[in-house]
């Protein structure tokens, strides 16, 4: 059942892959990518939830996924078990570029905003190129780990996220394009322990850019009862009122 003031995400099956949706009437849609899969990264993360639900009541669709080989999705990660090193992201790639595919065929709205969190956040990047996406977000992007240069030359809006103390991220090196727009939320750290309703804020503000704030209505809880007049009649009895014999 769905209370009154809950937003409620849809479960969905995007080829091989298991994610959740929620509906929305302002663009962009956004397709949310998850932390790294081989440290137990998924769409269940307390980030990703923390952006869906951030950017669900800005009135934005959303749909966060987990990566092949993760959780209920099928297939297998060229990312082994426990490594934190970030390799080959041809896989991750596509399966965020099959996410935006299906939101922007659900909503029929032109261009989706690819959001990534940590590794997310290199997918995201490493899916910009692509038509279907006309903005990306990093969140916390790792770059000890993953040269996030290509930035520099993005070429579509996008806003970074940074923790103000990530023992993973170097804001130095950030090489960014002119018009990025980068933001730091205070006394975080990596996971957004601390400052995370914050980060959600941040994310939904920039999206809104100019336009009028808008909160969309929650999902109904059940819908109100009313007593029904019913016609008496001699009907036979029901089944279930005989006794058994």
């Amino acid at each position: 059942m769905v209370l009154a003031g809950q937003y409620l995400e849809r479960s969905a099956v995007v080829g091989d892959l298991d994610a959740l949706y929620h509906r929305g009437t302002r663009e962009p849609p956004c397709a949310i990518a998850a932390p790294h899969p081989a440290l137990g990264g998924s769409m269940s993360s307390p980030v990703v939830a923390e952006l869906a639900w951030a950017l669900t009541r800005a009135g934005h669709p959303t749909m966060r996924f987990d990566y092949r080989g993760v959780g209920a999705s099928r297939g297998i990660s060229r990312h082994p078990a426990g490594s934190l090193a970030i390799g080959d992201l041809r896989d991750e790639v596509a399966d965020l570029l099959s996410i935006c595919e299906h939101l922007l065929a659900t909503t029929l709205m032109g261009k989706a905003c690819a959001v990534g969190y940590s590794f997310g956040a290199a997918v995201a990047l490493e899916a910009a190129g692509d038509p279907r996406i006309g903005s990306v977000i990093l969140i916390a992007p790792p770059t000890r780990l993953y040269d996030f240069g290509a930035l520099a030359g993005i070429g579509k809006p996008a806003l970074v996220v940074c923790a103000h103390h990530d023992e993973y991220a170097d804001r130095a090196a950030l090489k960014t394009a002119a018009g990025t727009a980068l933001e730091v939320v205070p006394h975080s750290d990596h996971f957004f322990s601390r400052g995370l309703t914050e980060l959600g804020k941040t994310v939904a503000h920039w999206l809104r850019g100019g336009r009028e704030e808008y909160v969309a209505p929650p999902d109904g809880g059940s819908a109100p009862s009313r007593d029904l007049d019913l016609p008496e009649g001699d009907d036979p009895p029901l089944e279930l009122d005989r006794d058994p014999k």
